[in-house]
């Protein structure tokens, strides 16, 4: 349970008992200051002065008399007082009420009492039954009807308070969804349908989202029409180049090399782009597969190592023993392809970079490429997996990087459920370590 279902079920829960206490408290002690005596007793001497003056006026007035007195008494009294003739029969008609009490064993005291005449009746004065412990005055009944109350009050705050967070609750792991990119989460209809403000706060949650997921789509269609129009310019501005450098004279030269080299950039950063949006794709196929992690590393390293500037002693990789991951081979040799070159741009080239892999408790895989650059500042670590960010733009140009290869590692690590962080080293440089879960 949610911390707001409690805080709205025992607020309202305890608001209740409360009330509850206060009301039969009040009710108690009023009640105890009506009465001087015990209930029970008054009833009883008040059942008994009405026998008595029945007796008298049936021996003053007669029959008749005596059903006027009886049809005078409260209605509460004079259904615990029934007078049967000499033939068995209730002076007021009363006589399946009489029957009915007599068989209920209810505790009686019996009087012959005369008219005028001398005809005898018999006189039923029936005790009345004493209040069970639910209804009883005193302590004991207050505090019964107090559970009472408590319980009923908590079915009652139990209902209303999940009524309250459950689709709150939807609403929390929808958003959570989307900000973990997930923008096709919905809360959906709510069962049973609201009409209030929760029931419109859902709608407008879904609205949101469905803007969202068609803005992101429109963004990513956008990205992809312009990438590949901008392929076939640079293809024919490379083929333009080429017969430029045939046909023209040895002035151009350095122009024409300075248009190769931007081109050469242009095509690196449409490249970019496109990897980008291709691992980022959250509906595009993996193609999962057993992975040697330990080998792949190994090839890695052995690819970024060759190419490495000379007199760099390039990538430092210990070697592991084999450990198999199911997941999307070129997908994770492109994440660990980007974190290398990206590493090796901004390490210190007599000192290369190191690349290591562990296997967490429980099974989780650990790869980390750590550099000896010189680090970033505490606050831009969250920030350099986005795409295009830079931490110093003249840094970055000059290293031929555009920002978006953390940004492609971090996406395909994403797509395996995995985690990507970076953290200064101890003596200096970047770590940057993928978390794969265990499987």
């Amino acid at each position: 349970m949610s911390r707001l279902f409690w805080k709205i079920f025992l607020t309202m829960w305890l608001s209740i008992v409360a009330f509850s206490a206060a009301m039969g408290t009040i009710n108690d002690m009023i009640a105890r200051g009506q009465w001087a005596e015990d209930p029970a007793n008054i009833f009883s001497r008040g059942m008994e002065r009405i026998s008595q003056r029945s007796a008298r006026v049936l021996y003053e007035r007669g029959r008749e008399g005596l059903v006027e007195e009886l049809q005078a008494v409260p209605l509460i009294a004079r259904s615990h007082i029934f007078v049967v003739d000499d033939s068995g029969v209730e002076i007021l008609g009363r006589d399946a009420a009489l029957r009915t009490l007599t068989q209920s064993g209810r505790p009686s005291t019996q009087a012959r009492i005369v008219d005028v005449d001398g005809e005898p009746y018999t006189l039923h004065t029936f005790a009345r039954v004493p209040p069970g412990a639910l209804l009883a005055p005193g302590l004991q009944g207050t505090l019964l009807r107090l559970m009472v109350a408590a319980l009923i009050s908590a079915l009652v705050s139990y209902f209303l308070a999940s009524g309250l967070t459950t689709p709150l609750k939807r609403l929390r792991d929808a958003s959570r969804k989307i900000a973990e990119g997930d923008l096709q989460a919905r809360v959906g209809k709510l069962k049973p349908v609201r009409h209030d403000e929760i029931g419109e706060l859902a709608e407008d949650f879904d609205r949101m989202a469905s803007h969202l997921e068609t803005m992101q789509q429109a963004n990513q269609r956008l990205l992809r029409d312009v990438s590949h129009e901008l392929r076939s310019p640079l293809a024919r501005l490379t083929v333009a180049l080429e017969i430029a450098r045939k046909k023209g004279a040895g002035q151009v030269a350095n122009e024409l090399n300075r248009i190769e080299t931007e081109s050469q950039r242009l095509e690196t950063l449409v490249n970019d782009v496109l990897g980008l949006l291709r691992e980022s794709s959250e509906t595009a196929p993996r193609g999962d597969q057993d992975v040697d992690i330990a080998r792949l590393l190994s090839e890695l390293a052995e690819t970024v190592s060759y190419e490495a500037p000379e007199g760099s002693p390039g990538v430092a990789w210990a070697g592991s023993e084999s450990l198999i991951y199911r997941g999307d081979r070129e997908l994770l040799w492109r994440a660990i392809e980007n974190l290398l070159r990206n590493a090796m741009r901004h390490t210190e080239p007599d000192r290369g970079v190191v690349l290591s892999l562990d296997q967490e408790h429980g099974g989780a895989l650990a790869i980390t490429v750590r550099d000896y650059g010189t680090g970033l500042p505490e606050e831009e670590l969250d920030k350099i997996f986005k795409p295009f960010y830079r931490v110093q733009e003249s840094r970055d140009r000059k290293s031929g990087g555009h920002g978006l290869g953390l940004s492609i590692a971090s996406a395909a690590v994403r797509r395996h459920g995995g985690e990507i962080s970076a953290s200064n080293a101890p003596g200096g440089g970047l770590a940057v370590t993928i978390l794969l879960p265990a499987q």
